[in-house]
């Protein structure tokens, strides 16, 4: 097994091609730096260098182990680093916002994931009308937030963005349960339990879309999704959601999500969004990676 200082001194003395070099500028004896090398070339069974008048020059052999030390201190570098970034995460906090359906499955998953290893941190989560958030993240209200994807400005961008269409929730007994995808005049048979606020951005492109939402007379008008979603359980209607408020309820089979035979809507996506001009803070960083990974993990289900 190399040892890491074996593998500096081995580099220094490649890198000036003198064992009295290296040992002044690593501030050791130059006869313990000999004794390092000779140690190497032993374990490895050849000579790392030519021992010249000159100085040092590598062999054939010493060319080769270069290279990997080369590979191997930055890798070693690299994961002091993120090592260092996580020792700075483990305390801190987090404020982020999110439009509702996010709030009440996917996100709180997501922090009891990441408290298990940075139970310190602590959070500020809020309820925002997706064109809200962009301007909450370039002011510096919150860390990071997730909204549709459209226009944005400079000020901010996405870390990562997957496909969010608007589908018809239902109870998994529903009639329309039953189909791969669902028409408009199918779903106005039934009565609609509806959320209240603007479309989401990009919705509005798609006209059949946005004409039937502005017919739609619901039965129940609320602001609440757990409000909507007991009324979904309930079987007192269908409502219009993207899957991720209710992840959990069609994991267990209580709850079914299908796309509108629509083409625009299904183009929707979702992104989580930060600054542009200011770094996050070391523990609102190691989230957000988090939350790329659970936002990956997602598209790919």
């Amino acid at each position: 097994m190399l040892h890491a200082a074996a593998l500096y001194y081995f580099r220094e003395v490649a890198r000036v091609g003198s064992i009295r070099k290296a040992a002044a500028i690593l501030n050791v004896a130059a006869s313990a730096l000999n004794r390092q090398i000779i140690n190497l070339e032993n374990q490895l069974g050849t000579p790392l260098f030519d021992r010249l008048p000159g100085g040092m020059r590598l062999t054939v052999a010493g060319e080769l182990l270069l290279r990997h030390v080369v590979d191997t201190l930055h890798d070693f570098d690299r994961v002091r680093v993120t090592i260092d970034d996580l020792k700075a995460a483990r305390s801190g906090h987090v404020a982020l916002a999110a439009l509702d359906s996010l709030l009440v499955d996917f996100l709180p998953r997501a922090i009891d994931r990441f408290r298990v290893d940075f139970p310190a941190v602590t959070y500020s989560v809020m309820a925002a009308q997706p064109p809200e958030v962009p301007t909450m993240v370039a002011a510096g209200d919150i860390d990071m937030g997730f909204t549709f994807v459209g226009q944005i400005p400079h000020s901010v961008r996405f870390m990562a963005e997957i496909s969010a269409p608007i589908g018809v929730v239902m109870r998994a007994d529903h009639p329309l349960a039953n189909k791969l995808a669902v028409d408009f005049d199918e779903v106005s048979r039934y009565p609609m339990l509806a959320q209240s606020g603007p479309l989401p951005r990009g919705a509005d492109m798609d006209a059949a879309f946005a004409t039937f939402k502005s017919q739609l007379k619901p039965t129940i008008l609320s602001n609440s999704i757990q409000m909507l979603k007991l009324a979904v359980m309930l079987n007192m209607g269908v409502s219009l959601f993207t899957r991720l408020g209710f992840l959990h309820e069609i994991e267990q089979g209580d709850i079914a999500w299908r796309p509108l035979n629509s083409p625009g809507i299904n183009t929707l996506r979702i992104g989580l969004m930060v600054s542009a001009q200011r770094e996050l803070s070391p523990p609102a960083e190691q989230f957000a990676r988090r939350l790329v990974e659970d936002l990956h993990k997602f598209a790919a289900v």
